[in-house]
């Protein structure tokens, strides 16, 4: 089959969902198919600006990014990707029909691409929707949802964004969960070893928890003196970040594994809402019991009371206590730990791959002409 991915502007740093779909554009480039990934120099989000002044300055913007995608000679790159040497990856200047290669099917992933998606003809493919969020954190309610109504093959990563998209359009989503690289994520230190070390992804994003996850270590580390934490993100150390707390920023793969996971003892995730929550199914891999708010996403991964504890969204205090009763408790902590690594094991690239080409289906050489 041909493939075409669609994914946003191409960034330096890495991106969750961006990482999964360049991992199946590995994994179908290997299985012999013909495989693109597609970046736009702008998605023309002008018109989501609230002021005229806003609006004409973002018009500007995406006008002079057009353009430099027209000029553009340099062959593109994924700096903290490595990709199958058959993935095409290509910058165009937008997700105009003009651009888009033919294909036997194409699938878009974020909202705006999905807009873009349902107005092609179809000899570029037959249209699936990759659905990794709810992202009214990204564009306005009403358009969001709209593309979760469309009239395309949808495709989800997790039990709640199939039920959401079942209840907006009645349709019934492929679910194709979310892998862990377990050649990048795995056990290297003893679980019943381990320090007390928190570990939390931090973003500047409001629904991803960051406030509520450090106020929560600050109120564990009143109770239990001796307790560390380690947080990282993509994001330059944040000025309000209390000095005891360490911070990693764009921290290399094996740093992530060895020296944030695998040194340990409870991951926390404070996130409002996920889609996923992939660094939690990757800590689970590498050891670590779980903290996390009821966010959607990680339901599919952390059950409450066998691998983790589970509390209620935006609250900090509850999760601050959950914290302390894990770190007061090396037993229960332990049997966590060791549940979630092997909780970690089912959720391998080679079972979502299957499941993803069960949802493309066998299709057969596109031959419409536009």
């Amino acid at each position: 089959m041909k493939i075409t991915f669609i994914l946003p502007k191409l960034t330096r740093n890495p991106t969750g969902g961006g990482k999964i779909v360049y991992q199946y554009a590995n994994a179908l480039a290997s299985a012999g198919h013909t495989v693109e990934v597609l970046h736009p120099e702008t998605l023309f989000l002008w018109s989501l600006r609230k002021s005229w002044r806003l609006k004409l300055l973002s018009l500007a913007s995406d006008i002079a990014r057009l353009l430099r995608g027209w000029t553009r000679q340099s062959t593109p790159s994924v700096p903290w990707m490595t990709l199958h040497p058959a993935v095409k990856i290509s910058i165009v200047p937008a997700l105009f029909a003009r651009y888009i290669p033919n294909a036997d099917i194409v699938v878009a992933s974020l909202w705006r691409t999905a807009e873009y998606l349902v107005t092609y003809p179809a000899c570029k493919g037959e249209k699936f929707y990759f659905i990794q969020h709810h992202e009214v954190w990204s564009g306005p309610e009403r358009r969001v949802n709209e593309t979760l109504k469309s009239r395309t093959n949808k495709i989800v990563i997790s039990g709640w964004l199939r039920d959401l998209v079942k209840d907006l359009s009645g349709d019934l989503a492929h679910q194709v969960p979310n892998p862990v690289d377990h050649e990048e994520f795995f056990l290297t230190s003893p679980i019943a070893d381990r320090r007390p070390v928190i570990s939390m992804l931090y973003s500047p994003h409001t629904w991803k928890g960051a406030a509520d996850g450090v106020s929560a270590l600050e109120l564990a580390k009143t109770r239990v003196p001796g307790m560390e934490a380690i947080l990282f993100g993509t994001s330059v150390r944040p000025a309000t970040l209390p000095a005891w707390i360490k911070y990693v920023q764009n921290p290399e793969k094996r740093v992530l594994r060895e020296e944030i996971y695998n040194a340990s003892s409870v991951y926390l995730c404070p996130s409002w809402s996920e889609g996923w929550g992939l660094p939690a199914l990757e800590a689970m891999a590498c050891g670590c019991a779980i903290v996390t708010s009821d966010n959607g996403g990680t339901r599919d991964f952390v059950v409450d009371g066998e691998n983790g504890i589970v509390v209620a969204p935006k609250a900090p205090f509850a999760l601050g206590h959950a914290l302390i009763s894990l770190l007061d408790d090396s037993e229960r902590r332990i049997s966590f730990a060791a549940r979630s690594v092997e909780l970690a094991k089912s959720f391998t690239l080679e079972a979502s791959v299957q499941k993803l080409l069960g949802a493309l289906g066998n299709k057969l050489p596109a031959e419409v002409r536009c």
